[in-house]
């Protein structure tokens, strides 16, 4: 008679799909057995939920640092409780926040910041001109141009001498050219505003420093096809294996639809911008065959009143931005869609929908539970094990692995909803969108923290 947590269903992953039972160590949290039958079960999942190692998001924002400046619009509390929500059971913030994460101190008040939750909360370290590498293992993020926040870089050879000290690191890239930046900056729409040449331009020089200084390199919340998808082919093929991220914004939707319903920019506005209909079907074909490797949010939350600062209303108005956009929207749709067009601030909160959005993908999408079980648990699972110190690994159902699991519900219709999220911005640009089927249950290390 074991005392351990003995789970039952459907065991989803990337090369296999099985029903039976796993046992998970109730101390450590660790994966003991999978077969057909072990004991009475803790817990049993109905053959119809699909059960997967838990889903991992490798790029996200926090906002959370020792200014406490941003917390206003998410801290590592409200990222736990958005991530369990969506069936997230780790995540991986990037160091951009006010006081830019650069420095081993910084890097130890973030962790210990992050212990008491049940989220694995893992921090990409920032490449400035003046850092160096730290002396433990840990990803490091470069932004060749300017998104959010001061960390960045202007040119080919500012990336250059940083990088010459990171030799052989694990870095992780936001590829955007400042000076394609800077000569678009004044177009109508923010997908002319960043257009492709911006990534491409970037992408030529950012692949090579790879190839010169030996990186193990992961492309950030990629957004095109076409060119750069060939480039990267070349880039491999020279034997490189440089990953890639793609943000479910990016999947879902395209500049396209906004040239018919442009009052949507705000909302879905973020850097990399979203681009055309023809990249949007590249980069679903991308993940489905494997040439992206991971499903990855960017989730970076901002307030909706940050979103809409274009349309602040007349000084003896008493509406909120908010109200004047629903006001513009049914009144007067063509000063809506102006002013939607605007700059906007980047961003999109996005945790929340992590699991529900997998949905879309295997209904809409023709991905199997398998391909999920590739983009969502097992390549951020080993994406983030390079730099676990912990007893167990994430990202497959097999022994010596966490009992960290996501149960899908795949049939389930959920409508996205500002009630149901759990980010502290308080929205979510797929609001209204419903989705095929939701999150049926959040499982880390055995202890059940969320159940439909």
């Amino acid at each position: 008679m074991t005392n351990n947590i003995i789970i039952e269903g459907r065991f989803i992953n990337s090369d296999e799909e099985f029903f039976g039972q796993i046992e998970i160590d109730r101390k450590t949290g660790i994966i003991l057995k999978k077969q057909n039958y072990i004991g009475n079960p803790t817990f049993i999942f109905p053959k119809d939920k699909l059960i997967f190692a838990g889903f991992g998001d490798i790029h996200i924002h926090a906002r959370e640092d020792e200014t406490e400046r941003q917390m206003y619009k998410e801290e590592y509390a409200t990222v736990n409780q958005a991530a369990l929500n969506g069936g997230v059971i780790h995540v991986s913030c990037m160091p951009n926040t006010p006081s830019p994460l650069t420095t081993q101190a910084q890097l130890d008040w973030h962790k210990e910041r992050c212990r008491q939750f049940p989220t694995l909360i893992f921090h990409y370290v920032g490449v400035g001109k003046q850092t160096r590498p730290l002396d433990v293992n840990v990803p490091y993020k470069v932004f060749t141009g300017p998104s959010v926040g001061d960390l960045f870089f202007k040119n080919e050879a500012e990336v250059r001498s940083a990088l010459q000290h990171y030799k052989g690191k694990s870095v992780s890239f936001h590829v955007e050219d400042y000076d394609v930046l800077q000569a678009n900056n004044i177009n109508r729409t923010h997908q002319e505003r960043r257009p492709v040449a911006c990534v491409e331009t970037a992408l030529a020089y950012v692949l090579q420093i790879i190839e010169d200084y030996d990186l193990e390199a992961k492309l950030c919340h990629w957004s095109t096809g076409g060119k750069s998808i060939e480039m990267i082919k070349a880039h491999r093929a020279r034997g490189y294996n440089t990953t890639l991220e793609v943000s479910p914004l990016n999947l879902f939707f395209d500049a396209d639809m906004l040239a018919e319903t442009p009052e949507r920019w705000p909302f879905v506005q973020m850097n990399p911008t979203i681009q055309g209909r023809e990249h949007r079907v590249q980069l679903l074909e991308g993940l489905r065959s494997g040439f992206i490797q991971y499903l990855a949010t960017d989730h970076a939350p901002h307030t909706i009143d940050e979103k809409l600062k274009q349309f602040e209303p007349e000084k003896e108005s008493d509406m909120t931005r908010e109200q004047f956009y629903t006001h513009l929207r049914i009144t007067n749709l063509e000063e809506c869609r102006r002013r939607a067009c605007l700059d906007s601030t980047s961003g999109t909160p996005q945790l929340d929908t992590y699991g529900p959005f997998t949905t879309w993908l295997m209904q809409a999408q023709r991905f199997t539970p398998q391909d999920i079980a590739r983009v969502a648990a097992e390549n951020p699972g080993n994406f983030v094990n390079q730099f676990h110190n912990g007893p167990g690994k994430f990202g497959k159902i097999e022994k010596g692995y966490y009992g960290s699991l996501t149960v899908i519900d795949p049939t389930t219709p959920m409508t996205i909803t500002r009630e149901m999220l759990r980010t502290k911005a308080g929205w979510s640009p797929f609001e209204g969108i419903t989705f095929p089927g939701s999150v049926y249950a959040t499982i880390v290390k055995g202890q059940m923290y969320r159940r439909g």
